[in-house]
């Protein structure tokens, strides 16, 4: 089959614009994904000729006690996105509908979620230190017998700072629910409240439905959201007094030049991430 010149330049144009970002994908993704795989089964310290050894690096991960530790800290992530959920979704019932300030009201709850990492641990390094706000409200309220040093406490300090992202992403899963809710057609309230169906009904058998896929999202954005935890545990305690976590360690294990280990915990954090967004296609597609 014959090109005129002016298809030629077309077909050029096209394998151009194709070839340039599928090179630049492979150089600055693919290649590095596959070293650091091959790094998982080293150990290099960065400078030194590397020396291959095997699974080494993914025993120690999965057999000492330090490092499942960093895995369990996550669990409490995943725990605190119930009631995170839980609070979003109430919040998205109680304003659906259309009344005047409904975007200002949105603004102010997603508000946290905008806050750099930074403002945000020194918000809570405040709110938690023995003299801070928690401390005095309790004191206020005569609960002075559960005062704690919340940071330094091996017991609370875990869900003192996952408990954060309660406070911090509420807002987004709010508006998420909130925008479901908003396309459940007005038909099927007024025909619920003709049948005489309660409150609790409408909820459970209408809204509810429409928010599944969100739902699902936000759970599994939360599986893989704890597994990468970093910034404010990192800023606040720098992942002394038992709160580190895998991304943590892996900052660590690059400072301390042990390459290889911190390529072998990536690369279990990205295996973990990369599970919980296929199961978030999945079964969002599934429910569509």
């Amino acid at each position: 089959m014959r090109y005129t010149a002016l298809e030629k330049q077309k077909l050029l144009m096209i394998i151009a614009f194709l070839t340039i970002p599928l090179v630049l994908l492979i150089v600055f993704s693919y290649i590095p994904i596959g070293f650091n795989v091959f790094l998982s089964f080293t150990n290099w310290d960065g400078v030194s000729n590397i020396r291959v050894i095997g699974l080494r690096n993914y025993q120690r991960i999965f057999s000492d006690p330090q490092y499942l530790l960093l895995f369990r800290n996550c669990l409490w992530y995943m725990l605190v996105a119930i009631p995170q959920l839980l609070l979003s979704f109430i919040l998205a019932i109680l304003v659906n509908g259309k009344f005047r300030g409904i975007n200002v009201f949105k603004a102010i709850l997603i508000f946290p979620y905008l806050l750099n990492g930074i403002i945000v641990s020194a918000i809570f390094i405040m709110f938690y230190q023995n003299t801070g706000t928690l401390n005095t409200l309790l004191k206020t309220l005569g609960l002075s017998v559960f005062t704690r040093n919340w940071l330094q406490d091996l017991v609370v300090v875990n869900p003192a700072i996952a408990s954060i992202s309660i406070w911090r992403y509420y807002g987004m899963a709010f508006v998420m629910f909130f925008g479901s809710l908003q396309s459940v057609p007005d038909e099927l309230y007024e025909s619920a409240a003709i049948d005489g169906c309660s409150k609790w009904h409408e909820i459970w058998y209408i809204s509810v439905p429409f928010i599944k896929k969100v739902l699902f999202i936000n759970v599994l954005l939360s599986i893989s959201g704890s597994i990468q935890v970093f910034e404010i545990p990192y800023i606040m305690l720098g992942g002394s007094n038992g709160t580190a976590t895998p991304v943590i360690q892996i900052q660590q294990s690059m400072t301390d030049n042990r390459v290889g280990f911190a390529a072998a915990m990536s690369v279990v954090v990205f295996i973990v991430v990369v599970l919980s967004v296929g199961l978030q296609r999945i079964l969002v597609k599934d429910e569509g």
